[in-house]
């Protein structure tokens, strides 16, 4: 087992990053595509339709997608992506909740 698997293959920081990764894409996207809005008037703009809640719900978890895909297919590292994927349907069953309100 290599040193880098050892340090990296563990389900806490799986859990960890998974949860960071869609927080800083929601900033991401919110500064990119509403650069001038304020939280209340993006809060409001989510608030009036579910068509707009689409993009600023779903956008954040294509991070976690992409890492699984590494973490799984490439590097093998089997804890890690356990964490990843608990926190990842842990974060989209309230995202369908909320589309589907």
């Amino acid at each position: 087992m290599s040193t880098m698997k050892k340090k990296f293959d563990r389900w806490d920081l799986g859990l960890l990053i998974g949860m960071l990764l869609p927080i800083i894409a929601f900033f991401v996207y919110w500064q990119w595509k509403h650069t001038d809005w304020s939280w209340e008037r993006l809060y409001n703009y989510m608030r009036v339709s579910a068509d707009h809640r689409n993009n600023l719900l779903v956008f954040p978890l294509v991070p976690n997608l992409i890492l699984f895909y590494f973490s799984n297919f490439q590097l093998y590292w089997e804890n890690f992506t356990q964490g990843l994927v608990g926190i990842t349907i842990a974060l989209a069953i309230p995202v369908v909740i909320l589309l589907v309100v």
